[in-house]
């Protein structure tokens, strides 16, 4: 294995390092914000690395995926404490904190959007073709894994953050009963992503394909040719 190769895979392992830091750190600040000062007592309201990263989850197999690209592997952070019983309305309130989270990642997707977009309406001021070259695999990178991580995340299944913003929208009835799946969730969730890993297009594909019909209609066809390439 080549250096360039490991100094990428390390530079991808920043960008989702502090993509899920961020991540974690919109769930903490949105309980707290509702009420429930769980999050704060325990010190995951902080943009702190160390309070979110899970050493196995977070650092190990993600970079044995970035390593090696054709690996299946996935990770995580350390999951927020959410005390549900401190909100006004728990059942709307958990649903808010669970969609911060995607939240956060779609706005640092957009903040590499327009980072993008910036560059190539400038020629990319003006660096040398290898910086130009770095610059645009960085925030290509960053776009695509928080736009990801976003959508992944928003799949109503256990335990991502999709299954308790669901479970808001659905009548107090039905909600329980897809609660019961809970105790099953994580397996569904290992046996989907092994056996049918192309269930999750579902959303993802459905979302990239009204990301390029937004960004056309609005007249940033360029914009949209910079996201498409790579």
């Amino acid at each position: 294995m080549d250096e360039t190769r490991i100094a990428r895979a390390l530079l991808e392992l920043v960008i989702l390092v502090f993509s899920l830091c961020l991540h974690e750190f919109g769930h903490a600040y949105a309980a707290y914000r509702l009420g429930d000062p769980t999050a704060k007592m325990l010190g995951r309201l902080t943009l702190d690395p160390r309070a979110h990263v899970d050493p196995i989850g977070t650092i190990l197999l993600p970079l044995v995926r970035f390593l090696y690209p054709n690996f299946f592997m996935f990770g995580w952070a350390k999951p927020v404490p959410v005390t549900v019983e401190n909100f006004k309305n728990p059942k709307r309130d958990n649903a808010l904190v669970a969609a911060a989270g995607p939240a956060m990642n779609l706005l640092l997707a957009l903040v590499a959007m327009l980072a993008l977009g910036f560059l190539g309406a400038t020629g990319f001021g003006g660096f040398s073709e290898a910086t130009q070259t770095t610059l645009f695999s960085f925030f290509h990178f960053f776009f695509w894994l928080n736009f990801g991580l976003a959508i992944f995340n928003l799949f109503p299944l256990y335990p991502l953050d999709g299954n308790w913003i669901l479970k808001a929208l659905l009548p107090n009835r039905l909600s329980y009963e897809y609660s019961r799946l809970d105790r099953y969730g994580i397996w569904i969730f290992l046996l989907a992503a092994v056996l049918f890993p192309s269930i999750f297009n579902l959303l993802f594909l459905p979302a990239v394909g009204g990301l390029f019909w937004l960004l056309n209609s609005l007249g940033l066809s360029q914009l949209a040719d910079l996201l498409n390439l790579g």
